[in-house]
Protein backbone atom coordinates (compact mmCIF):
# COMPACT_ATOMS: atom_id res chain seq x y z
CA UNK A 1 0.00 0.00 0.00
CA UNK A 2 1.09 3.69 -1.15
CA UNK A 3 2.61 6.10 1.91
CA UNK A 4 -0.02 8.35 1.06
CA UNK A 5 -3.04 5.71 1.26
CA UNK A 6 -2.36 5.04 4.61
CA UNK A 7 -1.90 8.13 5.94
CA UNK A 8 -5.76 8.68 4.37
CA UNK A 9 -6.45 5.70 6.20
CA UNK A 10 -5.17 6.48 9.61
CA UNK A 11 -6.82 10.04 9.26
CA UNK A 12 -9.68 8.43 8.75
CA UNK A 13 -10.17 6.31 11.76
CA UNK A 14 -8.75 9.10 13.62
CA UNK A 15 -12.24 11.15 12.47
CA UNK A 16 -14.23 8.52 13.48
CA UNK A 17 -12.68 8.00 16.79
CA UNK A 18 -12.92 11.83 18.01
CA UNK A 19 -16.42 11.84 18.39
CA UNK A 20 -16.36 9.06 20.16
CA UNK A 21 -13.75 9.95 22.67
CA UNK A 22 -15.44 13.38 23.47
CA UNK A 23 -19.14 11.86 24.12
CA UNK A 24 -17.41 9.47 26.50
CA UNK A 25 -15.53 12.01 28.39
CA UNK A 26 -18.85 14.20 28.24
CA UNK A 27 -20.99 11.72 29.56
CA UNK A 28 -18.37 11.46 32.54
CA UNK A 29 -17.99 14.76 33.30
CA UNK A 30 -21.73 15.48 33.58
CA UNK A 31 -23.82 12.27 35.37
CA UNK A 32 -27.17 11.86 34.83
CA UNK A 33 -29.02 14.03 37.19
CA UNK A 34 -31.29 12.90 40.02
CA UNK A 35 -34.71 12.19 39.08
CA UNK A 36 -35.77 15.06 40.82
CA UNK A 37 -39.97 14.65 40.71
CA UNK A 38 -39.52 10.46 41.86
CA UNK A 39 -37.38 12.12 45.24
CA UNK A 40 -39.35 14.70 46.07
CA UNK A 41 -42.62 11.98 45.68
CA UNK A 42 -41.09 9.59 47.76
CA UNK A 43 -39.96 12.45 50.67
CA UNK A 44 -43.62 13.58 50.46
CA UNK A 45 -44.73 10.02 51.48
CA UNK A 46 -42.43 9.79 54.36
CA UNK A 47 -43.11 13.15 55.49
CA UNK A 48 -46.59 11.82 55.43
CA UNK A 49 -45.83 8.77 57.36
CA UNK A 50 -43.50 10.42 60.12
CA UNK A 51 -46.10 12.64 60.98
CA UNK A 52 -49.16 10.73 60.95
CA UNK A 53 -47.48 8.42 63.79
CA UNK A 54 -46.55 11.66 65.88
CA UNK A 55 -50.28 12.67 65.68
CA UNK A 56 -50.92 9.43 67.00
CA UNK A 57 -48.01 9.08 69.87
CA UNK A 58 -46.08 6.42 67.92
CA UNK A 59 -42.91 7.87 69.09
CA UNK A 60 -40.75 4.91 68.96
CA UNK A 61 -41.89 3.32 66.18
CA UNK A 62 -40.67 6.83 64.69
CA UNK A 63 -37.55 6.21 66.27
CA UNK A 64 -36.92 3.08 65.06
CA UNK A 65 -38.09 3.34 61.10
CA UNK A 66 -37.48 6.86 60.86
CA UNK A 67 -34.54 8.24 62.23
CA UNK A 68 -30.85 7.55 61.94
CA UNK A 69 -28.80 6.12 64.60
CA UNK A 70 -27.00 8.73 65.01
CA UNK A 71 -30.10 11.62 64.61
CA UNK A 72 -29.56 15.11 66.65
CA UNK A 73 -32.44 17.18 67.51
CA UNK A 74 -32.85 20.45 68.83
CA UNK A 75 -36.37 20.92 70.45
CA UNK A 76 -38.87 24.04 71.20
CA UNK A 77 -37.37 24.25 74.72
CA UNK A 78 -33.85 24.52 73.77
CA UNK A 79 -32.98 21.41 74.96
CA UNK A 80 -31.07 18.84 72.32
CA UNK A 81 -30.84 15.12 72.26
CA UNK A 82 -28.99 12.21 70.34
CA UNK A 83 -29.57 8.59 68.99
CA UNK A 84 -33.28 7.03 68.89
CA UNK A 85 -33.54 6.48 72.36
CA UNK A 86 -32.97 10.06 73.22
CA UNK A 87 -36.20 11.16 70.67
CA UNK A 88 -38.56 8.35 72.55
CA UNK A 89 -36.75 9.83 76.06
CA UNK A 90 -37.60 13.64 74.92
CA UNK A 91 -41.36 12.88 73.94
CA UNK A 92 -41.67 10.72 77.05
CA UNK A 93 -40.54 13.83 79.54
CA UNK A 94 -43.06 16.23 77.77
CA UNK A 95 -46.30 13.62 77.68
CA UNK A 96 -46.09 14.16 81.85
CA UNK A 97 -47.30 17.83 80.90
CA UNK A 98 -49.04 17.85 77.52
CA UNK A 99 -52.53 15.84 76.75
CA UNK A 100 -52.80 16.01 73.22
CA UNK A 101 -50.04 17.45 70.24
CA UNK A 102 -51.23 17.24 66.52
CA UNK A 103 -49.76 18.41 63.75
CA UNK A 104 -50.26 19.71 60.44
CA UNK A 105 -46.75 20.17 58.23
CA UNK A 106 -46.11 21.50 55.03
CA UNK A 107 -43.34 21.77 53.46
CA UNK A 108 -41.87 25.36 51.86
CA UNK A 109 -38.20 24.46 50.61
CA UNK A 110 -36.66 22.04 49.84
CA UNK A 111 -32.67 21.54 48.46
CA UNK A 112 -31.27 17.95 47.31
CA UNK A 113 -27.80 17.38 47.66
CA UNK A 114 -24.86 15.03 45.98
CA UNK A 115 -27.69 13.64 43.44
CA UNK A 116 -30.22 12.68 45.66
CA UNK A 117 -27.90 11.44 48.56
CA UNK A 118 -29.32 13.68 51.29
CA UNK A 119 -31.98 16.23 51.44
CA UNK A 120 -32.94 19.42 54.11
CA UNK A 121 -36.43 20.30 54.15
CA UNK A 122 -38.22 23.40 56.12
CA UNK A 123 -41.87 24.50 56.60
CA UNK A 124 -44.43 25.39 59.20
CA UNK A 125 -45.24 22.63 61.73
CA UNK A 126 -48.91 23.71 61.79
CA UNK A 127 -48.93 22.27 65.64
CA UNK A 128 -51.32 22.73 68.67
CA UNK A 129 -51.15 21.36 71.91
CA UNK A 130 -53.69 20.61 74.87
CA UNK A 131 -51.83 21.24 77.96
CA UNK A 132 -52.57 18.87 81.09
CA UNK A 133 -54.15 21.54 82.58
CA UNK A 134 -56.78 22.05 79.75
CA UNK A 135 -55.36 24.79 78.33
CA UNK A 136 -54.95 24.44 74.46
CA UNK A 137 -51.92 26.27 72.67
CA UNK A 138 -51.20 26.64 68.71
CA UNK A 139 -47.65 27.84 68.52
CA UNK A 140 -47.14 27.97 64.61
CA UNK A 141 -43.66 26.60 64.73
CA UNK A 142 -40.98 26.35 62.25
CA UNK A 143 -39.34 22.73 61.33
CA UNK A 144 -36.17 21.72 59.39
CA UNK A 145 -35.07 18.07 58.48
CA UNK A 146 -32.01 17.07 56.69
CA UNK A 147 -32.38 13.08 55.75
CA UNK A 148 -30.38 10.93 54.24
CA UNK A 149 -31.11 7.72 51.85
CA UNK A 150 -29.87 4.36 53.25
CA UNK A 151 -30.87 0.97 53.34
CA UNK A 152 -33.34 1.71 50.33
CA UNK A 153 -35.45 4.33 52.65
CA UNK A 154 -34.94 7.96 53.91
CA UNK A 155 -34.01 8.57 57.50
CA UNK A 156 -33.66 11.52 59.15
CA UNK A 157 -30.17 12.45 60.51
CA UNK A 158 -31.56 15.93 62.00
CA UNK A 159 -34.68 17.07 63.25
CA UNK A 160 -34.80 20.81 64.33
CA UNK A 161 -38.20 23.14 65.56
CA UNK A 162 -37.88 27.05 66.01
CA UNK A 163 -41.08 28.88 67.78
CA UNK A 164 -41.28 32.90 67.51
CA UNK A 165 -40.62 33.82 70.87
CA UNK A 166 -42.25 37.42 70.02
CA UNK A 167 -46.00 35.70 69.05
CA UNK A 168 -45.75 32.87 71.66
CA UNK A 169 -49.34 32.23 73.91
CA UNK A 170 -46.89 30.43 76.07
CA UNK A 171 -44.87 32.98 76.64
CA UNK A 172 -48.03 35.38 76.66
CA UNK A 173 -49.70 33.13 79.21
CA UNK A 174 -46.83 32.77 81.48
CA UNK A 175 -46.58 36.69 81.42
CA UNK A 176 -49.98 36.87 82.15
CA UNK A 177 -49.48 34.69 84.83
CA UNK A 178 -46.50 36.21 85.85
CA UNK A 179 -48.74 39.57 86.61
CA UNK A 180 -51.87 37.84 87.84
CA UNK A 181 -49.05 36.74 90.53
CA UNK A 182 -47.28 39.86 90.91
CA UNK A 183 -50.40 42.01 91.23
CA UNK A 184 -52.08 39.91 93.99
CA UNK A 185 -48.99 40.14 96.00
CA UNK A 186 -49.60 43.54 95.79
CA UNK A 187 -52.98 43.81 96.55
CA UNK A 188 -52.16 41.44 99.55
CA UNK A 189 -49.39 43.85 100.82
CA UNK A 190 -51.98 46.94 100.30
CA UNK A 191 -54.61 45.20 102.98
CA UNK A 192 -51.79 43.34 105.23
CA UNK A 193 -49.72 46.69 105.70
CA UNK A 194 -52.22 48.89 107.09
CA UNK A 195 -53.44 46.66 109.69
CA UNK A 196 -49.62 45.59 110.41
CA UNK A 197 -49.35 49.31 111.00
CA UNK A 198 -52.76 49.59 113.00
CA UNK A 199 -51.56 46.95 115.51
CA UNK A 200 -48.00 48.49 115.70
CA UNK A 201 -49.42 51.79 116.30
CA UNK A 202 -51.98 50.40 119.26
CA UNK A 203 -48.89 48.31 121.01
CA UNK A 204 -46.90 51.80 121.09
Amino acid sequence: MYPYKKSKLYLLFSLLLIPSGISAQDESENPVSPDLKSIEERLEQTKEEIFTLFNQEKFAEIADKYCHEEITCIWHDGTSSTGRQGVVDFFANIKSFIDVMTVAPITTDRAVFENGKFVVSVGDLGDTYVMASGQELELKSKWMATLTYENDRWQLISFATLTNAFDNQVIDGFVLMRTIYAGGIGLLAGILLPIVLRRKKKTD
